[in-house]
Parts: structure tokens; sequence; C-alpha cells
């Protein structure tokens, strides 16, 4: 799989991440590779007593690691992924403090 694709199928997973993990307070996806180029996804929520439950949830993972397979994504980007989690409430305040 070239950049090309690569990029077009991360981006049409981003959508059903969310979709899926909705219910849990998810608001958005992105995916952005560390400085190393190891595949990230992103995941945002509310506030901050969201991002710890869904970081406790040990099937969000997993979940966004089938939705990447099923879109295409090379087994050896989904099985690398990582999956950080953030919040509105904490990115307010970086730009209060």
């Amino acid at each position: 799989m070239d950049e090309h694709q690569l990029k077009r199928s991360v981006d049409a997973a981003m959508l059903p991440v969310v979709v899926s993990l909705g219910a849990v307070g998810v608001l958005e996806a992105h995916w952005l590779p560390d400085r190393r180029g190891d595949p990230v996804v992103w995941i945002r929520v509310q506030d901050e007593a969201s991002r710890v439950a869904v970081e406790s949830y040990s099937w969000v993972l997993p979940q966004v690691q089938a939705i990447l397979a099923r879109l295409g994504l090379p087994p050896t980007q989904v099985l690398t992924l990582r999956l950080e989690v953030t919040s509105g409430e904490a990115e307010d305040r970086l730009f209060t403090e």
C-alpha cells in the first residue's frame, strides 16, 4: 500500500471510529503518526472524566484496530497502532494557563 492509499484508508476509517465509540463520549478521531512514524490514532472526548473512562476500557483499542483492518490498512500498521485520548477540557486549559 502506497502513502496515498494509506492516507485514504485512514481518512475513511476516522468517521466509523467516531461513530462506533460515540456512545462512550468520543467526539473526534485523527490519525497522526508520532515522531518515529509509528501510527497513532488520537480520539477526543468532552471532559477529563470521559477521558479517564475511555482509557480504562480495554476494548477500545481492539475496536479501532478492527475498523482500520476492515478498511484495508496493512496488518503491520494495525498491530503497531497506539491510541491516545485527549479531552476538550484539557485542551481548553492549554490556552488559559
